[in-house]
């Protein structure tokens, strides 16, 4: 399950579609996932190891390997979302089944007249989710504002040049005409009620081929070369109703809009773990920043109902609704993790991991040797501007009740990227998660919710 509440202060103006500060950060931020033990455990089990999804922070994990491994692991996504909007709350859910993991890891013994201390090394690949997009939110109230007033004092010259994508939208559909001085004004529309809908899909995916080396059953050795995934998707369905219909011609408009954001990104991770003792396990890993070619299409919509007596719905001609598209590149940041893990008795493990990131590391930047350079600049200074470092905590344990039953659980807080400066009100990602697990391979989650 997951839990996203959202506060709506002001969505007054349209919603347009740009390469932004705001993307950087959905692709910046990945969190734990993969088999159900690691989603159990919050992602706390890099320095235990003994799971394919560990690998995804540190390399290393995969040495505790002795014998082969194939995993798969399906997962049920549960999604609640809550929004305030002027003190009218709403509520919506969505859910789906995805693949959170498919690995397979072959494990070498190294014959000990040729390991110089090595004891194995084991070579593997493997899959598996590390976000999700998948949410529906909704809002509805009534305001004195309306998204048409963004053209307010605009030329009639620059309608289209300046706003495409929704003023322009607008005049074409008569929801907003000119003045007698040749700008647009929509002050007489008085209140509106507005409703609008947002649903989202899509996610980000990993792709590894790992490599691992245990030495003396002391140090631990491990990278991995990743692809990753990304396939974003949004859709908004924006309605006005105005109130005063008395005063003026218009009665309401349905604005629309899509996005559709895919792409591929590279990066590597090493990591090493170290064994101080048989119950104490030490681990770091760097993670490079992951350089993203990604591809952005886009469109809006919009209808007016009027009085008018013989037209009374106005909308847009197919040929004249405005679309885009665009190919840029995204680098996200660089990530260090340092993991601990200690192990009760042979009968219970408990793994705490600390991560590292820059957000203002990420950066915007056009295809070299493109169609339509762009630089960037405001852009990447927001970025700087309105995030800073952070650091994300995790804690799970796992407790072997038989040598058939294992109970796990977790918490995960992930900081809010964020600034003081930026005034962005947004709190901390907080996930408590537990399961179980059979020890022939078969593991099922029972929690995973986000608070």
């Amino acid at each position: 399950m997951r839990f996203i509440l959202i506060s709506i202060l002001t969505l007054t103006i349209s919603i347009t579609w740009g390469q932004n500060e705001e993307d950087a950060l959905r692709y910046s931020q990945t969190y734990f996932g993969g088999t159900a033990r690691n989603i159990s455990m919050a992602g706390a089990m890099t320095a235990i190891g003994g799971d394919y999804s560990a690998s995804s922070q540190n390399p290393a994990s995969l040495s505790r390997f002795n014998k082969s491994n194939f995993s798969f692991t399906p997962i049920l996504e549960y999604n609640q979302t809550l929004t305030d909007f002027y003190g009218s709350k709403d509520g919506q859910q969505s859910m789906g089944v995805k693949i959170g993991n498919f690995s397979y890891l072959k494990a070498y013994k190294i014959p000990k007249n040729m390991s110089n201390g090595w004891v194995s090394m084991q070579m593997g690949l493997g899959y598996q989710r590390i976000n999700s997009f998948k949410n529906n939110s909704r809002y509805s109230g009534e305001i004195d504002s309306s998204i048409i007033h963004e053209a307010n004092g605009t030329g009639t010259a620059y309608i289209y040049s300046y706003f495409p994508f929704t003023s322009g939208l607008a005049y074409d559909t008569y929801a907003i005409d000119p003045d007698s001085n040749n700008t647009y004004s929509t002050e007489l529309s008085g209140n509106s009620i507005h409703n609008r809908k947002i649903t989202n899909n899509g996610g980000m995916g990993e792709y590894s081929f790992a490599i691992s080396g245990n030495y003396k059953n002391k140090l631990y050795l491990g990278g991995t070369f990743n692809i990753n995934r990304i396939k974003y998707e949004t859709n908004f369905v924006h309605k006005e109703d105005f109130v005063e219909q008395d005063n003026i011609w218009l009665n309401s408009i349905e604005y629309s809009g899509n996005l559709t954001t895919e792409g591929y990104g590279v990066n590597v991770k090493i990591g090493a773990i170290y064994l101080p003792s048989d119950k104490i396990r030490i681990g770091l890993a760097i993670h490079s920043p992951t350089q993203y070619k990604l591809n952005d299409t886009y469109g809006n919509d919009m209808t007016a109902y009027t009085d008018d007596p013989n037209y009374p719905i106005k909308y847009v001609k197919e040929e004249f609704k405005p679309v885009g598209e665009y190919d840029y590149i995204l680098r996200t940041p660089a990530k260090v993790n340092l993991s601990f893990g200690y192990i009760i008795k042979k009968k219970a493990s408990i793994g705490i991991e600390v991560e590292y990131i820059d957000y203002t590391g990420s950066k915007l930047k056009s295809i070299k040797f493109g169609d339509e350079p762009y630089s960037f600049i405001a852009e990447n200074n927001q970025i700087k501007n309105l995030y800073r470092p952070r650091i994300n905590v995790k804690l799970g344990g796992e407790y072997r009740v038989n040598p058939t039953l294992y109970l796990r659980g977790g918490y995960a807080y992930y900081s809010a990227p964020y600034s003081s400066q930026s005034k962005v009100n947004t709190t901390a990602n907080q996930f408590i998660t537990g399961g179980f697990g059979l020890n022939f391979g078969a593991m099922i989650t029972l929690l995973t919710t986000p608070i």
